[in-house]
C-alpha cells in the first residue's frame, strides 16, 4: 500500500477533543521499537525504558486534547497449518550467539544480538502495559479476537465511541473510510490514509480492497503463489490482477494452474481469510459478542474462527481481568510451552515443565471444562513444549469429567464482600474457616487466593494445610508486616514450590555454564553453593529503582533459575484466570469486575536483584570487608536503590529458611525426600555465612 504514496499529513491540532482509537499490538510495536534493549533479553525482563515511553505517549495526548482508548487483540484466529511452533524462529539461536560473544568479551556486539531475540510476544506484554494504563486512568479493552475488526465497529457505530483510527492498514479490510498510520510527537503532526484516494488511484471498486489485500498477503493469509516472482513481489501486481477478474476468487481459479496454488491449497486459505474479516466477532456496545455483519454471518463462524466461549469469559476478557493464554488453550485445545530467555537447556527446566506445570495445567482443566459447558466437558486439550514438540501430553478429555480433581469451586463463608483484600498468610491462617460445607461460590478475592493457593498444592480440598502449605505459612510469618508485601509473599510462594522441586539448593544445574568458565567462581565449593542458593533468592526480589545501563556482570545460570521461577508464576496467573472463569461461569462476571486481585506478572520482573547479590557475595568471597563499597563502585548508579532490594532479599532468605526447617519436618504421613533435607541444611548454612555479607549494608 506504501507503494502507491498517499498517505497525507496533518498536524496533531485537528485531532484535539477527539476519542482516538489506538490498535493496541501495533502500537505496542512502536513502543518497543523505541524502547528495545539487549540487556531486558540478558536479565529476563521487559525494557527498562518501556514504561516511561508509554507514559510520554500518554502526556503527548493528553496536551494535546486527545482522549486515547487502546484496543488490545485478544484470542487468535483459528489455524489450520497444524504446526504449533514457528520454524523460522531463530531467536534461541540468537540468544545463545549473544551469549557466546558476551563470554568472549564483545559486551556491545552481545547486547545487539540480544535486542533481536526478546523471548516475549507482544500479547505477554499487554498485560504490564494494561496496569499502566490502569494506572494512568487510560481507557483500554480486549477484543474477544483481533482488534482491527473491534475498531472498525467502534468506529462506524451511530454513537461514534471512537472519531479515529490509529492503527496498520490491515484495519482497511474492515471497510473504513480512513485510518491514522503514524503520529510524530517531534513533527506535531500524522499521517493518515483516505480509501477513497486507494479507490481511485488503484481503478477498483470500494469493495474489492478486501480481495486484492488478502491476494497481497497478511496475518490470516499468505500472499497468492502467483504474484511472487524472482524479485519479490510488488503490490501493484495484487492491483492488477483484482481489476482484472473483478474478485480474488475469480482471480484464484483463473490463475489456479500455479504450482504452489494447488500444492497450498490456496483458494480455501483466500476463502477462510475473507469470511474471516467480513464476519469477524466484536463486542457490542451492550456487552454482548457477536459477529460482523450478523444479518448475512454464516452458521459455521467457529470453523474459522474458533469455538465460542461463554460471553462472562469475553467480558473479563475485555476487561483485563483475565488474560488469553487459559481462554486460547481451551479454543484451540493445545497449551504450548515456548523457550524461555536463557533457552531452557537444563533437564531441571524441561523436568518443572514437563512434570510440575502439567500436573498443574492437568488439575486445572477438568472443573474448568466442566463450569464452561457441554462442548468443553468432552473437549480434548493437550500440552506441548517447544523442547519435544511431536511428544503431547493430554491435559483433558472426554473421560477427565469423570476425574475432576476440586469438584465443584470453594465457596467462600464472606460473600458480602468480594473485594475485600487479604494476604496469603492471612489466607492459610483462615483457609479451614473459609471452605464453606454448603453455599455457592461469589467470586471474593479471599476465596480466589485460597483457590490459587490449592490447584498449587498447599491446602487440600477440606482446607487443611500440606506438607507445602505447612511451610508457606512458616515463611510467610516471618517476613513479618514490613517491605513489600504481597511481592514478597509470592516470591516466597515461588520459592517454596522451587524448593520442594530440587530447583532452589546450592547445586549446580546439569547445565551449569560457570562449568565452562562462562561464569568464573570465586572461593571453596562450599562458598560456591552458598553464592548460587542465595543469589537464586535473591532473582526473585525486584530490583528497585534501576538507571542506565547495567555495569555488572550478567549471569546465564541465574536466568535459569529465574526461568524456572517463572514457569511457577504463570501457572499461579493461569491457576488465577482458571477461578475466575469458574465463578464466572457460577454466578456472572458482576462481582468479578473490581476484583483486585494480581500475581506478579512472569515478564515484568528481571533477575537484577540474583545479579546484584551475586556481585556482592562474591566480591566478599574475594576480599571480605568492604565488599559492598567494591561493588558500589563498579555498578555506579545501574543498581538504583540496592539498599531496598538488599533488605527485601534478607527478608526472603529468612523467610526460606524458617520455610526450609518447616518443610524437613515433613508431615502426616509425607516423608522429606533425602535432597530437600541436605538442601534445608544448606539453606540454614548459607543464612548463617551470608549474613557477614548483607552486614555491611543492613
Amino acid at each position: 500500500m506504501r507503494e502507491l504514496r498517499l498517505t497525507q499529513e496533518t498536524r496533531i491540532s485537528a485531532l484535539a477533543d477527539t476519542r482516538l482509537g489506538i490498535e493496541g499490538h501495533n502500537w505496542l510495536r512502536q513502543m518497543m521499537s523505541r524502547a528495545h534493549d539487549g540487556e531486558s533479553v540478558a536479565m529476563g525482563g521487559l525494557p527498562l525504558a518501556l514504561e516511561a515511553e508509554i507514559v510520554k505517549e500518554l502526556e503527548f495526548f493528553r496536551s494535546n486534547s486527545i482522549t486515547p482508548v487502546f484496543v488490545f487483540s485478544g484470542l487468535p484466529v483459528a489455524r489450520k497449518d497444524g504446526w504449533p511452533f514457528a520454524k523460522d524462529d531463530h531467536r534461541p539461536s540468537h540468544r545463545s550467539a549473544a551469549w557466546d560473544m558476551y563470554w568472549q568479551h564483545h559486551s556491545e556486539q552481545a547486547l545487539r544480538k540480544w535486542s533481536t531475540a526478546s523471548p516475549y510476544a507482544q500479547g505477554d506484554m499487554v498485560p504490564f502495559v494494561m496496569q499502566v494504563l490502569q494506572a494512568h486512568r487510560v481507557e483500554f479493552m480486549r477484543a474477544p479476537y483481533a482488534s482491527w475488526a473491534q475498531l472498525a465497529y467502534l468506529y462506524k457505530h451511530d454513537s461514534q465511541p471512537i472519531h479515529a483510527i490509529y492503527s496498520s492498514l490491515d484495519v482497511l479490510m474492515f471497510d473504513v473510510d480512513r485510518v491514522i498510520t503514524a503520529i510524530s510527537p517531534a513533527k506535531h503532526t500524522f499521517g493518515w490514509i483516505q480509501r477513497d484516494h486507494i479507490v481511485s488511484r488503484c481503478g477498483v471498486a470500494s469493495e474489492q480492497i478486501l480481495d486484492m489485500c488478502i491476494l497481497a498477503g497478511f496475518d490470516w493469509c499468505p500472499t497468492f503463489p502467483a504474484l511472487l516472482s524472482d524479485i519479490g513481489f510488488s503490490f501493484k501486481s495484487a492491483v492488477d490482477i483484482t481489476r482484472q477478474y473483478r474478485s480474488g476468487f475469480n482471480a484464484i481459479q483463473m490463475m489456479g494452474d500455479h504450482a504452489a496454488t494447488r500444492s497450498s491449497n490456496y483458494c480455501d486459505s483466500f476463502m477462510r481469510a475473507y469470511c474471516t474479516v467480513k464476519y469477524h466477532i466484536v463486542m457490542y456496545l451492550d456487552g454482548s459478542v457477536g459477529p460482523l455483519n450478523p444479518e448475512y454471518a454464516p452458521n459455521d463462524i467457529h470453523d474459522l474462527i474458533g469455538y465460542r466461549l461463554p460471553t462472562a469469559a469475553y467480558r473479563l476478557l475485555a476487561r483485563g481481568i483475565v488474560q488469553p493464554p487459559m481462554l486460547n488453550m481451551l479454543v484451540s485445545g493445545s497449551w504450548l510451552e515456548f523457550s524461555p530467555p536463557d533457552n531452557g537447556e537444563s533437564s531441571e527446566y524441561q523436568r518443572l515443565v514437563t512434570q510440575w506445570e502439567c500436573s498443574i495445567y492437568k488439575q486445572l482443566c477438568a472443573p474448568l471444562c466442566a463450569s464452561l459447558g457441554p462442548f468443553f466437558q468432552q473437549r480434548k486439550v493437550t500440552m506441548c513444549a517447544w523442547f519435544d514438540p511431536l511428544n503431547e501430553a493430554v491435559l483433558h478429555d472426554a473421560s477427565s469429567s469423570k476425574l475432576q480433581a476440586h469438584g465443584e469451586p470453594l465457596a467462600s463463608k464472606a460473600p458480602g464482600s468480594p473485594h475485600k483484600a487479604a494476604s496469603l498468610a492471612q489466607v492459610l491462617q483462615r483457609s479451614s474457616e473459609l471452605i464453606a460445607e454448603t453455599g455457592s461460590a461469589t467470586g471474593c478475592d479471599e476465596e480466589l487466593t485460597l483457590a490459587v493457593l490449592g490447584s498449587l498444592g498447599f491446602v487440600t480440598r477440606s482446607g487443611k494445610h500440606t506438607q507445602l502449605g505447612a511451610a508457606l505459612l512458616k515463611g510467610l510469618l516471618a517476613l513479618g508486616q514490613s517491605g513489600n508485601a504481597a511481592e514478597l509473599q509470592w516470591a516466597t510462594a515461588v520459592a517454596t514450590i522451587l524448593f520442594a522441586q530440587g530447583l532452589l539448593t546450592g547445586d549446580k544445574w546439569t547445565v551449569a555454564y560457570e562449568d565452562e568458565g562462562k561464569h568464573p567462581a570465586s572461593g571453596d565449593e562450599r562458598q560456591q553453593s552458598f553464592v548460587r542458593l542465595v543469589s537464586r533468592i535473591a532473582t526473585l526480589v525486584p530490583l528497585y529503582g534501576r538507571k542506565g545501563q547495567w555495569r555488572l556482570a550478567y549471569n546465564r545460570d541465574l536466568l535459569a533459575f529465574s526461568s524456572a521461577a517463572k514457569v511457577v508464576l504463570k501457572a499461579a496467573a493461569s491457576s488465577l484466570d482458571s477461578a475466575r472463569l469458574e465463578r464466572a461461569a457460577a454466578v456472572g462476571d458482576g462481582q468479578l469486575a473490581s476484583s483486585k486481585l494480581q500475581i506478579p506478572l512472569e515478564c515484568a520482573t528481571n533477575n537484577g536483584g540474583g545479579l546484584l547479590v551475586h556481585a556482592l557475595l562474591t566480591s566478599f568471597v574475594r576480599g571480605g570487608g568492604g565488599c559492598w563499597q567494591r561493588v558500589r563502585d563498579e555498578a555506579g548508579d545501574s543498581i538504583g536503590d540496592a539498599k531496598q532490594t538488599l533488605r527485601e532479599t534478607w527478608q526472603l532468605v529468612e523467610a526460606v529458611l524458617a520455610m526450609a526447617k518447616e518443610y524437613r519436618k515433613g508431615g502426616g504421613k509425607a516423608k522429606t525426600p533425602p535432597a530437600q533435607l541436605a538442601a534445608a541444611d544448606t539453606v540454614k548454612n548459607a543464612h548463617e555465612w551470608a549474613r557477614l555479607a548483607f552486614g555491611e549494608v543492613l
